[in-house]
């Protein structure tokens, strides 16, 4: 954590929060998720995957670490946010964006 400045939470769910955050020396931002502990094992299956791929249309990983209480993954900043945001703000979509978005998760898979 003492390579990192935390900026502002970003986003939550029920076992994890997100910040904005920099690794210090650095200008870029990046997405620094704290999750419980407890997850260890999803969290490693996850990092296990992330760490593996390398892709324009998926979240690049950066680096991952523990302290006492949870678990810290670190991965690129998207700082547009969320497909669900983006809708909730907009309410829908037009019919291009929508392809663009489907044709992106395709190539990802």
């Amino acid at each position: 954590m003492e390579n990192h400045m935390f900026y502002e939470e970003i986003g939550h769910g029920r076992f994890s929060t997100v910040f904005k955050g920099r690794q210090k020396r650095s200008v870029e931002f990046v997405a620094i998720r704290r999750v419980e502990r407890t997850h260890r094992g999803k969290i490693h299956a996850e990092v296990q995957a992330l760490h593996s791929l390398d892709h324009a249309n998926v979240l690049k990983f950066h680096a991952w670490f523990a302290t006492t209480n949870h678990l810290w993954v670190v991965t690129e900043y998207c700082a547009g946010g969320d497909l669900s945001t983006l809708l909730a703000q907009d309410g829908s979509l037009p019919e291009v964006t929508v392809l663009s978005f489907g044709l992106d998760v395709l190539a990802a898979l």
